[in-house]
């Protein structure tokens, strides 16, 4: 299909220049290569070129422009843009100046084949169009090929809001709901059900629903019981029937659900194309969200067996000093709570949640007889100490999945006025919880007996808090911490 066909790759990443070009060329493509765009410019103009691959981030012009001008020159190229990151705006403004399709990096040779494919499809109905716009033939057909053109734009402008919304799902959001949410939409139906699927009783339980005001609640039973096994094993896997379509919910072949969208009167038996559209849509969202819930089972089993190693860094931590188990409960303790008065996001309380009882981690590798000296340190083991920080980061940096939280172990003994250490940060360059765990550790181990010192009151201690307000701690922080322990709920009584 691809082979002999002239293709312009232009990206300033000369290694994606290099890749994409060997590719192709084993594909039987002509490839011509630019890393500018007034590069491309001149090809353009002087080259045989039907295909046009480009990236959007161009060092001298934006990629949406070069496709501007590629048009101008020769509106029958195939243009393919491709990026590592782009917004809604991007896409609407490449459709609208004639792309044929978006490809976000890193993506699959064989998607890009693909892409490939279908725009050159489209490159023989551009060809065809601007055949009849020279020859002024045939005004009904150029207007066809206007509104087939109009509609695949706004069909990967559709696909391209259902991989959004899918993407933008964080750990809180619910799978489920945002799928049933995107398929009413997308295909303006009164009803739309999630099914699940239990497999013992073979029985269908209705898990998640969104309907019009006007459409009766009715049976909360699945609209085609008798039909399940015939969709399962229907190749299309789907069924259509009167006014509703049913599609099945897979991960890697196996049944978890049905999602079923009800049409309004208007919808499926007058408009067959609108139908199949439909299908595709609902197919496309089955899929995202399969692939969501499963990236979510393989999260939480990966997070599962971290959680034990975290649990098992915590007993290595208790076994060798009693003082830094208590003293990392109390923390704990103090910070979420601290966390919870200022208004924290969930994901920071989640941060801190994991980091506040190993938030001493490293002094794992501080000698004994500096961890556990009963007396005041000298400057030289002082400096040791200090390491902790470091050290601690370096063990939690080893779960990739918790690069977060080791950054906020490295900082947690940061000065708000940057003469802290390691790093000298100052002000909200300082993580948040970094900045709720030094006020806590800072208080606990002023109020905490030690063998070279008497602990201090919780009147002296707040005192001293409010005296390094803005130089050791963040003003706002220490103010509701505080206000947090002069209310009674933390603290020494």
């Amino acid at each position: 299909m691809l082979e002999g066909k002239h293709v312009l790759v232009v990206d300033d990443n000369l290694d994606i220049v290099v890749a994409l070009s060997d590719f192709l060329e084993l594909n039987g493509c002509n490839v011509i290569s630019a890393t500018t765009g007034k590069e491309a410019i001149e090809l353009v103009k002087h080259e045989k070129i039907e295909i046009a691959i480009l990236d959007v981030k161009l060092p001298d012009i934006n990629g949406v422009a070069l496709l501007d001008a590629i048009k101008k020159e020769n509106p029958t190229i195939a243009v393919i843009m491709m990026t590592g990151y782009s917004t809604h705006k991007d896409i609407i403004d490449a459709m609208r100046k004639g792309a044929s399709d978006f490809l976000l990096k890193p993506f699959e040779y064989d998607n890009l084949i693909m892409v490939m494919i279908r725009a050159l499809r489209e490159r023989t109905l551009l060809i065809e169009k601007e055949s009849l716009f020279k020859n002024l033939e045939d005004k009904k057909k150029i207007e066809l090929l206007n509104r087939e053109l109009q509609a695949k734009i706004q069909e990967l402008t559709t696909m391209y809001n259902i991989s959004n919304q899918f993407n933008k799902l964080n750990l809180y959001d619910d799978v489920y709901e945002r799928m049933v949410n995107i398929a009413y939409d997308v295909t303006g139906a009164s009803l739309c059900r999630f099914y699940i699927y239990d497999d013992n009783n073979k029985e269908t339980i209705l898990f998640k629903e969104k309907r019009d005001m006007e459409e009766d609640s009715g049976d909360d039973k699945i609209l085609f019981t008798t039909d399940l096994a015939w969709v399962y094993n229907n190749p299309k896997r789907c069924l259509v029937k009167d006014d509703a379509l049913l599609i099945p919910v897979m991960i890697k072949g196996e049944l978890i659900g049905f999602l079923t969208v009800k049409k309004k009167k208007i919808g499926l038996e007058q408009n067959v194309f609108q139908q199949e559209s439909d299908l595709f849509f609902l197919k496309l969202i089955c899929e995202k969200a399969s692939s969501q819930i499963e990236n979510r089972i393989l999260y939480e089993s990966l997070f599962d067996n971290i959680f034990k190693t975290h649990m098992s860094l915590i007993t290595a931590i208790n076994k060798r000093d009693s003082y830094t188990e208590n003293h990392c409960k109390r923390v704990t303790e103090m910070s979420l709570a601290l966390a919870d008065r200022i208004g924290l996001i969930n994901v920071e309380k989640d941060a801190l949640r994991v980091v506040a009882p190993i938030h001493d981690l490293g002094k794992i590798g501080v000698p004994d007889t500096i961890l556990l000296k009963p007396a005041k340190l000298t400057d030289e083991e002082y400096a040791i100490m200090k390491n902790h920080s470091n050290l601690g980061q370096e063990i939690l940096s080893q779960f990739e999945i918790l690069s977060r939280e080791s950054i906020i172990i490295r900082n947690h003994h940061e000065r708000f006025d940057g003469k802290g250490y390691p790093d000298k940060l100052s002000g909200e360059n300082i993580p948040v919880c970094a900045r709720i765990l030094s006020v806590c550790d800072t208080f606990d181990a002023m109020t905490t007996n030690r063998p070279y010192r008497r602990a201090a009151s919780i009147k002296e201690a707040l005192q001293e808090i409010e005296r390094c307000s803005g130089s050791q701690f963040d003003p706002a922080i220490a103010e509701e911490f505080i206000k947090m322990i002069l209310n009674g709920d933390y603290g020494k009584k």
